[in-house]
């Protein structure tokens, strides 16, 4: 009798690389690679950041203002200060005093923070041919009035003039040479306030 041949069974092909569900033609890509879809941005405008009112007054000015003095002198030795009236009057005496420099108060243009009062007028810039000078202000925010200031020096015949402020704002295009603070919140001088409005002069531009 002939022998029974054993069947064998047929063996399946090898199974296809699976489909990602993108249906037929799609390609497998590892999840790292798979692009996150873009956050929607929001138009809501951002909110300014919160501004802080500051109080500074003694014993933390004097504080601030002779670490001040001791940054100038480590750069300029200046022979004259001349304080912008307002505040920079109250500044820059304090400061010629600690810098052992001669001190000289103008008035340029009123500004929005001055007192309606009269003031009495200030004398003119003497003559500062070949000396140095350091301008002073409280607060510099455009850098307008140190601009001015610091021209004026010139034309006295001054040969070096820097400047100096006590707070220079952050977004301001002010660049003094010497600044105590450098912020944008606000700061309130002791000369700020109507009990004090009886020096001349004005703040800081």
């Amino acid at each position: 009798m002939p022998k029974k041949r054993k069947s064998v069974p047929r063996r399946s092909p090898p199974a296809r690389a699976r489909r990602s569900a993108g249906g037929r033609g799609s390609r497998l890509e590892p999840p790292a690679r798979r692009a996150a879809a873009p956050a929607a941005r929001s138009s809501r405008p951002r909110p300014d950041p919160v501004q802080v009112m500051h109080l500074l007054v003694e014993p933390e000015l004097g504080e601030v203002l002779r670490g001040l003095a001791t940054r100038i002198l480590r750069r300029f030795r200046p022979d004259v200060v001349v304080g912008i009236a307002r505040g920079g009057v109250f500044v820059g005496e304090a400061l010629a005093a600690a810098l052992g420099a001669e001190f000289h108060p103008i008035r340029l243009a009123k500004r929005r923070r001055d007192p309606s009062l009269p003031r009495p007028p200030l004398p003119e810039l003497p003559d500062l041919h070949d000396r140095k000078v350091l301008v002073v202000d409280d607060v510099a925010s455009s850098g307008a009035t140190l601009a001015r200031a610091r021209a004026l020096s010139r034309k006295n015949g001054a040969r070096d003039v820097r400047t100096a402020v006590v707070v220079e704002r952050r977004r301001g295009d002010s660049r003094p040479n010497f600044a105590a603070l450098r912020t944008d919140d606000e700061v309130v001088f002791a000369w700020d306030a109507p009990a004090a409005s009886a020096d001349p002069g004005e703040v800081g531009a």
